[in-house]
């Protein structure tokens, strides 16, 4: 048995003004051909997952690519035509193929495609034919479309926010491929999307209210007859007719029975809507209590700066607000690859006049003007270890660390998530011993810091992940969708 593997996957912010070209997949993560395989052996990726079913099914891996890149704007269409183009040249070259195993991400609008997952799809279908089948893996804020349940054999979301099972996912998707093709089952997709969006905020799946869909999915799964059952809460800043949560239900050749388990369990998620509103703290409230508190490290979770959804990481707001309450021992990661530059010019130990973040657009706050001490230099390249996306090796740029007024700033060539310990640990600081961490994320930075974090305090910034959804102009949603109108 031969299956063809890869994935392109990428997350896109429709008000996101950083250019999504070639080159940046190529900074972040591109592999082509067996190197794709030969790297991501041993991590947490679904490319893990697949490699972990190949070797527990018994079939050989025809690999294609591995394209990520951080959220940003619509990808490029000379970009996305390339990466299909890696793909459909593996294809042609491969010989017999009995299947495809591929990772999508879900909300991937390209600049010809609104759903530009559904376009990849497409062009996989053409490649497959009728006759073989295609499985894919999805993001848990996957934008599902019916055109991707079209195209698709079958399709497994993730279950965790913090994304801690996507290599779990892979082997899920692995087994029911090798299935299909052996004629064990009969895959049959049902989708329901409630009139509905939902910020990343609220979809964090340890917590109320998205446990308890979490939970009846699981519970679905149990029934007889039914593959699997995808919860998926959508992405929230994409402008695109499929936005919001999708729930997605397949079962062995069973349709009646997967749109019965997909409405029940979508009228769920629409009962509990007001219950997806957002209450967090202002940032003057935030940085005060988190100034206060006994336990440490206190993390202040900068919403609306939430690079892992696509926005610019170098927002201000809660560094002046820092600075105006004299919060001393705070550490924050800001991306500033000009600030960056200043301070190399300068060198260790020396003062330097800087202006940090800021820049990239108007949304993220004014650039801070501060002397610092410019304390390291580092690659800003680290190893990743624990629970999200072990093993894979990230690349932050050239990166110096300075000091000022009690306040330590990591300065990053290139925007990073905090996702793991490692980014802090790799330029000398441990986070554990530090009194307050600003972290420019929604939820995924919980997978690592909470389990050392003294207190959690959620910040509700401005930015291009506000959770207010009025400010932005959308102009291809479907209508009505709470909470941008009332409820019907």
């Amino acid at each position: 048995m031969r299956i063809l593997v890869g994935g392109i996957y990428h997350e896109s912010h429709s008000f996101s003004s950083e250019r999504t070209d070639l080159e940046a997949f190529r900074k972040v993560l591109l592999l082509e051909g067996a190197e794709s395989i030969e790297k991501l052996r041993g991590t947490t990726s679904e490319m893990a997952g697949f490699i972990e079913g190949a070797e527990k099914f018994g079939f050989e891996m025809i690999p294609t690519l591995w394209a990520w890149t951080v959220s940003t704007a619509p990808v490029q269409a000379e970009a996305l035509e390339y990466l299909i183009d890696v793909v459909r040249r593996s294809f042609e070259k491969a010989g017999k193929i009995d299947g495809i195993l591929f990772a999508l991400h879900g909300a991937m609008v390209a600049e010809d495609h609104l759903d530009g997952d559904g376009y990849v799809l497409s062009k996989l279908r053409e490649l497959a034919g009728h006759e073989i089948p295609i499985v894919i893996t999805l993001d848990l804020h996957a934008n599902i479309s019916a055109l991707m349940v079209e195209k698709a054999d079958a399709i497994v979301g993730y279950d965790t926010y913090p994304h801690i099972d996507q290599g779990k996912r892979g082997v899920e998707a692995a087994e029911i491929l090798v299935k299909t093709i052996r004629g064990e089952i009969v895959p049959a997709m049902s989708l329901e999307k409630p009139p509905m969006i939902v910020v990343p905020q609220k979809q964090f799946t340890d917590a109320y209210p998205m446990n308890e869909l979490i939970a009846l999915a699981h519970q679905a799964e149990t029934q007889e007859g039914v593959v699997s059952v995808t919860v998926a809460g959508g992405f929230a800043y994409s402008d695109v007719p499929e936005i919001g949560p999708g729930v997605l239900v397949i079962t062995d050749n069973d349709a009646e029975l997967a749109r019965k388990i997909a409405r029940e369990i979508s009228n769920r998620f629409w009962d509990l809507r007001e219950e997806f509103i957002p209450n967090l703290a202002s940032i003057p409230e935030a940085v005060e209590r988190a100034i206060k508190s006994d336990k440490q490290p206190v993390i202040l979770a900068d919403v609306g700066d939430n690079i892992g959804a696509g926005t610019t990481g170098d927002s201000t707001f809660i560094l002046t607000e820092i600075i105006g309450q004299n919060a001393e021992g705070a550490v924050l990661i800001i991306a500033d690859g000009e600030a960056v530059k200043d301070a190399v010019s300068a060198g260790v130990g020396q003062i330097v006049h800087l202006s940090i973040g800021g820049k990239v657009d108007r949304l993220h706050g004014d650039p801070v003007s501060l002397e610092c001490r410019v304390k390291s230099i580092t690659d800003g390249v680290f190893r990743n270890r624990g629970q999200m996306r072990d093993g894979i090796v990230e690349n932050m740029g050239l990166t110096a660390i300075v000091e000022s007024g009690g306040i330590t700033i990591v300065l990053t060539g290139i925007k990073m998530p905090p996702w793991n310990l490692e980014q802090l640990r790799s330029v000398g600081i441990e986070p554990a011993n530090e009194k307050i961490i600003v972290l420019k994320s929604a939820v995924a930075f919980r997978a690592a810091y909470e389990p050392i974090a003294g207190e959690i305090i959620e910040v509700n910034s401005p930015g291009l992940s506000s959770v207010d959804l009025n400010i932005f102009d959308f102009k291809n949603i479907r209508r009505p969708l709470y909470p941008l109108d009332p409820a019907g």
